[in-house]
């Protein structure tokens, strides 16, 4: 039985892509650069590959602000400062709060029979403040982040604490929610958690992913 469910942020509750594109649309425009769709697929090649290389502790969250933009640019063939734009973008970014389609009806049913966490690879202040502009934060007991904890999802170190805080709740009766296969669904497994993986990409389900919904409202079928 299922008593609390752990929700990860970006790409389950807030729409993460639809900010990226509006950013990188007005950032490049400001500077005037013509932005074309094209390049926010190669953004999120990039950036992928630096938040991997983040979970599996390759690279420090700071490399990464330091890296990112930088290498967007470079790919691209851009004349811009990579480090100012990382500055333009997490301000942007502090002050999206996109919903993904039927996050708040997700959150009443949840909040009506579970408990609920946020847990979120990120700074803790910017994604607080995003479910708070979202109208979210009142859903949850508490938001953990790898900013506050000092380890990313997957790790082991993040789940600790997570249930270091809440000593009175068994990870077999928990279950981890989320888009990401190689942090929440592999982070959450590994910890006894049960994992529902929110699939919205053309990938099959691994046999060690527990659940798979393709919307936020199938959720009401599991649990």
């Amino acid at each position: 039985m299922i008593d609390t469910v752990f929700i990860d942020i970006d790409g389950t509750l807030l729409d993460f892509e639809a900010c990226v594109e509006e950013s990188m649309r007005v950032g490049l425009t400001e500077n005037k650069i013509e932005y074309k769709s094209e390049m926010l697929e190669t953004f999120h090649k990039i950036n992928n590959g630096f938040w991997r290389d983040l979970e599996q502790g390759k690279i420090t969250f700071e490399e990464l602000l330091e890296r990112r933009w930088a290498t967007v640019f470079e790919a691209l063939g851009i004349d811009l400062n990579g480090p100012e734009f990382e500055t333009y973008f997490r301000k942007r970014l502090h002050e999206s709060a996109i919903p993904m389609e039927g996050s708040y009806e997700t959150l009443e049913y949840l909040s009506g029979k579970h408990r609920l966490f946020a847990a979120s690879n990120g700074p803790h202040e910017q994604q607080v403040e995003r479910l708070r502009k979202a109208d979210m934060l009142r859903y949850f007991e508490e938001v953990f982040t790898s900013g506050k904890i000092g380890a990313e999802k997957p790790a082991k170190e993040f789940f600790e604490y997570c249930f270091e805080k809440t000593a009175d709740i068994k990870p077999e009766e928990s279950a981890m929610l989320g888009d990401s296969l190689t942090s929440d669904m592999k982070g959450g497994n590994a910890f006894g958690m049960k994992t529902i993986w929110l699939n919205q990409s053309e990938k099959e389900k691994p046999d060690w992913v527990d659940y798979e919904i393709k919307s936020l409202a199938e959720i009401k079928n599991i649990i």
